[in-house]
């Protein structure tokens, strides 16, 4: 059976970070049955529900409702929503958490974060830079000398390259070399685009590469002297006190996890806990809707990093990407939007924050089963967050 929960209460916010930014990557193949027939959600109203009488409130929370409605109807099978601002706090959760088993999903189930993943590998490596041990502008081959023997870089690759992607690296996922769907180390990830040519070097246009992230995972798991997943652990979910922010391939694994799948050929693939996300610094981390907001909140608040830093993530000022931090526009400050888009096969999930912390959202979709599409131009994932942006510029 198909459930739904939907809820608003009002509250108080300070804190932010988000926006949107997109890429695929491989997934899992256990077979499962077929989804089950649309039906009808049901709402559960919190006790404040009346204050989303307000013309505004209204507003955001139809365009909310409306594409919760139209995922679901095209096949989703989970959408999970949760949006703060001062004229309130609104969340939803429909859908199952696998069609195995029917149960409801919550709005604190756990997902596939993917391309998220990054942001916080960014806030690893900005430790450091804080800590004195790298600067941005240092080339990584001072800290890594077997990196020009893994892939032949065009010159030095600094730091700063790597986290805002303008480097030149190529993409791993266009490597020729058929991947497979197997746990891969950052070095055969590196390793997958040794012959593939650059589009430059250091100081080059912005290219969305996530190779970038597995040189970034070298260099923090050598200075740390722990593998990235215990780094980010360290770095990113103690300091909040998550409870159900991890790396995939860390034990226990999540009991509540939602299920993603793909159809290709006529087969329906799970993709859930895919090998080929396990340990990785681009796409492997999980969480949950509601504490992605929590995440974002702290980092543009200064609790992960100073403000000095947090500003240095958000840097060039007019580009689309920062320091593992994208920007999209903020119609209601004439400001930004900072955070960033995960995508994963079977899975999306976004997180955006205004720049004065006063709106924030967290989106978890898995997506109605078919063959994913694969790079930046992913037309459901980019609907995505044009309703996210939407919704939140109507959240004034």
């Amino acid at each position: 059976m198909q459930a739904a929960v939907h809820g608003f209460s009002s509250f108080g916010l300070a804190a932010g970070v988000a926006a949107a930014v997109l890429v695929a990557s491989l997934a899992g193949c256990t077979s499962a049955p077929d989804p089950p027939d649309q039906q009808s959600p049901t709402l559960q109203s919190s006790p404040a529900t009346a204050t989303a009488t307000a013309p505004k409130t209204r507003a955001f929370v139809a365009a909310l409702e409306r594409y919760s409605a139209e995922m679901r109807a095209a096949g989703a099978t989970a959408v999970i929503i949760q949006l703060k601002s001062r004229l309130g706090e609104w969340s939803s959760a429909e859908g199952v958490r696998s069609l195995e088993n029917q149960e409801p999903v919550q709005l604190t189930d756990q997902t596939h974060i993917g391309d998220i993943t990054m942001t916080m590998v960014a806030v690893s490596v900005m430790k450091l830079v804080e800590e004195g041990k790298v600067q941005l502008d240092d080339p990584i081959q001072k800290y890594l000398p077997d990196f020009e023997s893994i892939i032949k870089p065009p010159g030095p690759i600094t730091i700063r390259s790597l986290l805002s992607h303008r480097s030149g690296m190529p993409h791993y996922w266009d490597s020729p070399i058929d991947i497979g769907n197997r746990r891969f180390t950052h070095e055969e990830r590196l390793s997958f685009v040794a012959a593939m040519s650059w589009t430059g070097g250091s100081g080059s246009r912005y290219y969305y590469s996530n190779t970038n992230y597995s040189a970034l995972a070298l260099l923090v798991e050598k200075l740390r002297g722990k593998d990235i997943g215990a780094v980010i652990h360290d770095d990113n979910v103690v300091p909040l006190a998550l409870q159900d922010t991890l790396m995939t391939g860390e034990e226990p694994g999540p009991q509540r996890m939602v299920h993603g799948y793909t159809r290709e050929n006529g087969e329906l693939f799970d993709n859930t806990l895919a090998p080929f996300h396990a340990g990785s610094p681009d796409t492997g981390m999980i969480s949950t809707v509601p504490e992605l907001n929590t995440y974002f909140a702290a980092l543009q608040k200064g609790t992960l990093l100073t403000l000095q830093s947090v500003q240095e993530m958000h840097h060039p000022k007019y580009e689309t990407f920062g320091l593992g931090l994208v920007r999209r526009y903020d119609e209601c400050s004439n400001n930004d939007y900072f955070g960033h888009v995960g995508v994963v096969r079977g899975y999306a999930a976004l997180a955006l924050i205004s720049a004065d912390g006063s709106r924030q959202v967290a989106m978890a979709v898995s997506r109605a089963p078919a063959p994913d599409l694969i790079g930046f131009d992913d037309e459901r994932s980019l609907e995505m967050a044009g309703v996210a942006l939407e919704a939140l510029n109507l959240a004034c």
